[in-house]
């Protein structure tokens, strides 16, 4: 061990070690594509509305980004944090130093890599929220997506993913909710309590 590496953590040792370590291309293992009825879009559609997640379509980007700044409450005593390209938060992520702070988020806007007809899901990098708690314990989760990003199903979606850049993502398929107490549905258990995909 040289003397530079006798100043560094054992953290930090791990981490240089994996770092050197990490191979420079990922494979992905194959997987069978199959076919799924329907058109993807409206698939999508439907599932989400199905999960008690709301879709609004535009036209454009912009268009969906002008409905946030008229739509997302962003008075004194909302707390609203944004990822997205072209709308302002009142809340960043420095405001934020701990994961845990994320639950304070009336509002958390973020987007999607795509969505998926089969389940009405929405994949997320954790980029997209600077860490993905922001995302996971906003109380509203507003996700702008690209309409021409919506695939059949899992499959099409990890065919498209590229582990060489992404770590790891999230699937996002309406708000959290669960039937666990005498089969009672009860939306916001766990997170978010509304989402709303944007969809352009």
């Amino acid at each position: 061990m040289n003397t530079d590496n006798k100043s560094l953590t054992s953290r930090e040792r791990i981490l240089q070690r994996v770092r050197a370590n990490r191979p420079q291309a990922v494979s992905h293992p194959e997987v069978p594509i199959y076919s799924i009825a329907g058109n993807p879009l409206d698939n999508f559609i439907n599932h989400v509305e199905g999960f008690d997640g709301r879709v609004v379509e535009f036209e454009s980007r912009e268009d969906a980004i002008g409905w946030l700044r008229e739509n997302v409450d962003q008075s004194d005593s909302a707390l609203v944090f944004s990822g997205v390209d072209g709308y302002v938060g009142n809340v960043t992520l420095d405001q934020l130093p701990s994961p845990a702070d994320a639950h304070r988020l009336n509002v958390s806007v973020g987007e999607g890599l795509l969505g998926i007809g089969e389940t009405g899901s929405v994949l997320v990098a954790p980029s997209t929220f600077g860490r993905m708690a922001n995302g996971l314990l906003a109380e509203n989760l507003y996700l702008l997506l690209d309409r021409t990003k919506i695939v059949d199903g899992l499959q099409n979606a990890y065919r498209q993913m590229n582990l060489a850049t992404i770590q790891y993502t999230s699937l996002f398929s309406g708000p959290s909710a669960t039937a666990d107490i005498e089969a009672v549905h009860i939306t916001g258990a766990q997170g978010p309590v509304s989402l709303t995909i944007l969809l352009y």
